[in-house]
């Protein structure tokens, strides 16, 4: 079978049907094929590595991989929490906010520590001064779009939702598409379109990697604890073909820019830059950017969804990051 995409309807009502897993899920390269359905967030540059292990990895590992692109973490956590979907790759707040809701799922492998995003105003906005009375697009509330914007409205001296409106505009391309045509002030967007923007003349305000840390817990692998405490075998292929995809990224930066080409229709240019932007910040053991987790929990916590840091145990199970040089494929 060919990795296939399917629409929302159909997927969900498949997965529904048919259930998460296949009945006899098998170890990395078993003959029998185990299929999994993995959603994210949004497409971005940064999730490189699982789109080459949809074309170059997954099969290798035993696993025959649907995967979904829904409309932010909102989307993406009631598919994971509703089991329409075995796995998430989500943003870190996003995994906060499944984990304080109590449905059961956990983090299991990190790595993804780009901090890529921009904020981009209209022409006539010169600073963050003038937002006041505007509005700004983030993907959704509770997303980590939406968590970095009120902190830096904040740290200039802008209060959310008073002094600026903040909106649900959906990932970077419905966002620059509102900003262009005049329906935002400005809004938080990540490559090709925070440049496209830039080389139209539009304001860059700040960046994520400037204005709150020049490394982040972008996205992590998560699912229900029950799943991972039931199919151990499953994720490790997963992490496998990850691994995998994310070393021939870093050996073929020819296939990884033509993937985004592909995938994301970026011109070449744009990305050659992602490309070029997002690699330095992987790291394939999985591990998160301890230096980013006091911001990282200074911003939850200011933003009510917690009270005081979490223990890292509720948050990521570390096993898998724990025991890399066992399952890893070699180098």
């Amino acid at each position: 079978m060919q990795n296939v995409q399917r629409s929302r309807a159909a997927f969900i009502a498949g997965a529904m049907a048919t259930g998460a897993f296949a009945a006899n899920a098998v170890p990395a390269r078993a003959q029998a094929v185990t299929n999994l359905n993995v959603g994210t967030a949004v497409d971005s540059p940064t999730q490189l590595p699982l789109y080459l292990a949809l074309t170059h990895t997954f099969r290798a590992q035993g696993l025959n991989v649907n995967m979904l692109s829904f409309r932010g973490d909102t989307e993406v956590a009631q598919a994971l929490a509703g089991n329409s979907i075995d796995v998430a790759l989500a943003s870190s707040s996003g995994l906060l906010n499944l984990v304080t809701a109590n449905q059961g799922v956990i983090g299991f492998y990190g790595g993804f520590n780009q901090a890529d995003f921009s904020w981009i105003a209209q022409p006539s906005i010169k600073s963050w001064r003038d937002m006041k009375g505007k509005t700004i697009g983030v993907s959704t509330f509770g997303s980590l779009t939406d968590l970095i914007t009120r902190y830096v409205l904040q740290q200039n001296h802008l209060a959310p939702d008073q002094d600026v409106q903040i909106i649900q505009a959906g990932g970077s391309p419905s966002a620059y598409q509102a900003l262009k045509s005049g329906r935002l002030g400005a809004a938080i967007l990540t490559a090709p379109f925070k440049w496209e923007a830039a080389d139209a003349g539009f304001t860059v305000l700040g960046t994520q990697a400037n204005d709150v840390s020049p490394n982040w817990p972008k996205h992590f692998y998560m699912a229900k604890a029950a799943l991972i405490a039931e199919k151990p075998q499953v994720i490790t292929a997963l992490l496998r073909a990850h691994v995998a995809a994310l070393r021939l990224a870093r050996a073929d930066k020819a296939l990884g820019v033509q993937t985004l080409v592909d995938r994301l229709k970026y011109d070449p240019k744009y990305a050659e830059r992602a490309y070029d932007e997002a690699m330095p910040s992987f790291d394939e053991r999985g591990r998160i950017p301890e230096k980013s987790m006091p911001i990282f929990w200074k911003l939850v916590i200011a933003q009510g969804i917690v009270k005081a840091p979490l223990p890292e145990k509720e948050l990521v199970d570390a096993h898998f990051i724990d025991t890399f040089s066992a399952w890893a494929p070699r180098a």
